[in-house]
């Protein structure tokens, strides 16, 4: 563990507390769903202050713990004395991990193995995430020679140039589809050869170049707003060093008064408080 001893100060603090709810409700004989909401409250609260503090082998128990509490909670597991003992050996287990996270080594990663190892017969088996199917982009079109669905995005970034294009019908007619549920199963006819347009010229080129200077001062008009704000480094918006400190005990205060599980904006919060404090 590199992590500054005010920080793991802090931790062992927090956890203490997460750890003693979790004793309390594991010794109960009963388990109802109000408490084992209560208990996977208590373990995904010990999950967060694990990961703020960089402890992967107490993440990994608690997050084992957290797994078991949530199926207790939605009936997918049933509380047994068995069950009950396994997850009081786990926190006894995550006590000893707690007092023992700045002298981490072999063994306490031989404890989180134990642990993990007792608890795996009653954690449900976690869903694979499945990758997204990569469909090739010939697939997105017909196998003959038919007219292809081209359309414009209803809210585009675009630059002028394009703008311009659109404004002025730069997708001639024909280029569209007219049924988007049509499949052409017969080539299409040989478009007759566009008409030979000489470049404008005189007054017509005039025409021409007024036009486009009136459409890009309707566009710049459009597209001007409020000028930007005056830049401020981020630097300055960021909690460093004890200030980070600060904040993190100010979360703490806040969860502690109000109850209730950290949410997954203010785990993220607090490991980025963690990293700020450490660059401080």
């Amino acid at each position: 563990m590199t992590m500054p001893g005010r920080l793991l100060d802090f931790f062992s603090l927090e956890a203490s507390e997460y750890l003693t709810r979790l004793e309390s409700l594991a010794s109960k004989q009963t388990m109802e769903t109000s408490d084992a909401a209560q208990f996977t409250g208590a373990a995904r609260g010990l999950r967060g202050s694990a990961t703020m503090a960089k402890a992967g082998g107490i993440v990994q128990v608690a997050m084992t713990v957290e797994r078991i509490g949530s199926s207790v909670v939605h009936g997918g597991t049933s509380w047994e004395p068995e069950l009950q003992r396994a997850l009081v050996g786990a926190i006894d287990d995550l006590k000893v991990l707690v007092r023992s996270v700045r002298t981490w080594g072999a063994d306490q990663d031989a404890r989180v193995e134990e642990s993990l190892r007792r608890l795996a017969r009653f954690a449900p088996a976690r869903k694979e995430r499945t990758d997204d199917v990569i469909v090739p982009i010939s697939q997105l079109f017909y196998n003959d020679g038919g007219q292809h669905i081209i359309y414009v995005a209803p809210n585009p970034k675009t630059h002028y140039e394009q703008q311009l294009r659109e404004q002025s019908g730069g997708i001639g007619p024909g280029t569209l589809s007219p049924d988007l549920n049509r499949v052409p199963t017969t080539p299409p006819r040989p478009a007759a050869p566009a008409p030979v347009r000489t470049p404008p010229r005189g007054q017509e080129l005039r025409d021409v170049l007024n036009s486009s200077l009136a459409t890009m001062r309707g566009l710049e008009t459009r597209n001007s707003g409020p000028q930007p704000a005056q830049l401020v480094p981020i630097q300055e918006l960021l909690y460093r060093g004890q200030s980070a400190i600060d904040r993190a005990a100010e979360i703490r205060r806040a969860l502690k008064k109000s109850g209730a599980p950290p949410t997954r904006a203010l785990v993220d919060e607090l490991v980025d408080l963690v990293e700020l404090a450490a660059a401080g």
